[in-house]
Parts: structure tokens; C-alpha cells; sequence
């Protein structure tokens, strides 16, 4: 190679270096697999965008965000007033239905609306109390910091405060383990983890009705949420926040919202009119 050659060779990797962007998104780990699929493609057809993923739930990517210390916060839940003040912008990209699911050791398939928030509040404490066996109830969790445990205290137990009787993971992918692995059981996950773990828990109805797109439609489920990416414009230098933008909206693209997010457990944020029950 000659020294010309080498030079170009240099100025182009240089060059490359200098257009690479990297997308920082930090949050709800029931998000997170979707919004991974879509980096996985955007980074395709983007070679020079790096965006890197990573969890710790819904509050610490609206704080992180706010802070400026991620490009993109995905959550569960809308930000808080504060976090709103500090300059982060939403941005809905799905709908999220959650379903409870239980270890298969426990023989309950339906609960009331009544007997659901009973049970994560404390005051039901035997699966036999629900129709089941004699078998102590395992609740499992998310901490505060997570957007699914938000949506589970506004819709599932109307804003009573859960029992401190219950284990705390840090994902939604370690409650599906646990619940999996513990006897007596029982979780609030989002639809996609209940999907892709069907044999090592089973899905449990609410109020007679499962979890599926169908029902929420239809207005007879209503435990669901909306999912939020939000950015920082005022923390963001000008070209990562180009970037961050243009993902969201391939986020938003139909083919994406129509193509991938059913098929993930999720729902297209254009239904979001149509559907019976509001949040």
C-alpha cells in the first residue's frame, strides 16, 4: 500500500468516525425489547448510528433524560411536572397491553377486578381464598422506579398502596424468571414477556377476559398503558437530536407500527382512537 493509499484509507475511516452517532435510550425494560428491534433495523439501513439500549425502568429514563445524561428515555408512564419543566419532550410510540401471569403450579385462571387488588394489597394471602389450592400467594414486583408497577398500582389496585409482602426484581425479564421458578406466583408483566415465556407461566383474565389486542379494543380489558420515548432538545447537541428524531419516526413509520409492533405483543399507536376504554 502506498502512502497515498494509506492516507485515503485513513481520511475515509476518519471521515466515517466523524458522521458516526451514537443514541444513547435508557428505561422501561417492558419497552425495551421493541425499542431494540427497532434499533436493530434502523442500525441496518443507518450503518453509521450506534444506539445502545439499556434498562433500570420507566423513572430512571424520564430522569436520566431530563438530567441529559441519555438521548432518549422510554417509559411506561407520563413524565411528572418536574421532569416536564426541565425541557424533555413526548413522544407515544405504542400501545401497551399488561397481563397478570402465575407459575403453573397455581390452578386460578380468572380474577375479579375486587379479588386482583385484594390480592397485591395484602388482603388476600391464600390461593384458596381465589378458588385455588391451599398455597400461600407469591407476589412478584418491579421497585418504584418502574413504569409497570406505576401502571399496575393506577389500574389494577386504583391507587391503594401494595403490600410490602412481595419480591423485587429489577427487569421485567427477571419477574418473569422468578415467577416462572416460584411456586404460588403471580406478576403484572407486559403482553410480549407473557407471549414468549407461554408453558413457564400461564396467562390469568381479568374481570372474565384475557389479554389480547382484541379486547382492549374492544373495551374489555383495560389494563394497558401508553408507551413514551422522550427527548431533551436542550441537552441534545443538534445532530445526535436529528438522529434520535429520525429513529423515532422510523418507530412511527407504518410499516414499522403495522409490521413489527403486533407481532411483538404490543399494539400500532394508531388504534389509540379507536379504543373503548381511555387511560
Amino acid at each position: 500500500m502506498t502512502l497515498k493509499t494509506l492516507a485515503l484509507v485513513v481520511a475515509a475511516i476518519a471521515a466515517t468516525e466523524a458522521q458516526a452517532q451514537t443514541i444513547t435510550v435508557m428505561g422501561s425494560t417492558a419497552l425495551g425489547p421493541l425499542v431494540k428491534r427497532a434499533a436493530e433495523m434502523y442500525m441496518k439501513s443507518h450503518p453509521g448510528v450506534q444506539i445502545a439500549i439499556s434498562g433500570g425502568g420507566s423513572m430512571t429514563g424520564l430522569n436520566q433524560v431530563a438530567a441529559g445524561n441519555c438521548t432518549i428515555g422510554i417509559s411506561d408512564v407520563y413524565a411528572t411536572q418536574d421532569q416536564v419543566k426541565a425541557g424533555i419532550r413526548n413522544h407515544d410510540i405504542v400501545i401497551e397491553p399488561f397481563t397478570l401471569v402465575v407459575n403453573p403450579s397455581v390452578s386460578v385462571r380468572d380474577l375479579n377486578a375486587r379479588q386482583a387488588e385484594a390480592l397485591f394489597t395484602g388482603a388476600i394471602t391464600n390461593w384458596n381464598q381465589v378458588g385455588g389450592a391451599d398455597m400461600r400467594i407469591i407476589r412478584v414486583n418491579r421497585p418504584e422506579s418502574s413504569g409497570t408497577r406505576a401502571v399496575q398500582l393506577k389500574t389494577v389496585l386504583n391507587g391503594k398502596p401494595f403490600t410490602s409482602d412481595q419480591l423485587i426484581m429489577d427487569s421485567s425479564g427477571a419477574v418473569l424468571t422468578a415467577t416462572s421458578t416460584t411456586k404460588g406466583a403471580i406478576a403484572f408483566v407486559e403482553l410480549d414477556f407473557a407471549e414468549k415465556n407461554k408453558g413457564k407461566v400461564a396467562a390469568v383474565s381479568y374481570n372474565g377476559a384475557f389479554c389480547t389486542a382484541e379486547n382492549v379494543k374492544a373495551g374489555k380489558y383495560p389494563l394497558f398503558s401508553y408507551g413514551h420515548a422522550y427527548l431533551n432538545p436542550a441537552k441534545t447537541d443538534a445532530k445526535t437530536l436529528a438522529v434520535a428524531e429520525d429513529f423515532l419516526k422510523f418507530i412511527l413509520s407504518s410499516s414499522f407500527q403495522d409490521g413489527v409492533v403486533p407481532k411483538a405483543g404490543y399494539m400500532p399507536l394508531s388504534l389509540a382512537a379507536k379504543l373503548k376504554t381511555k387511560l
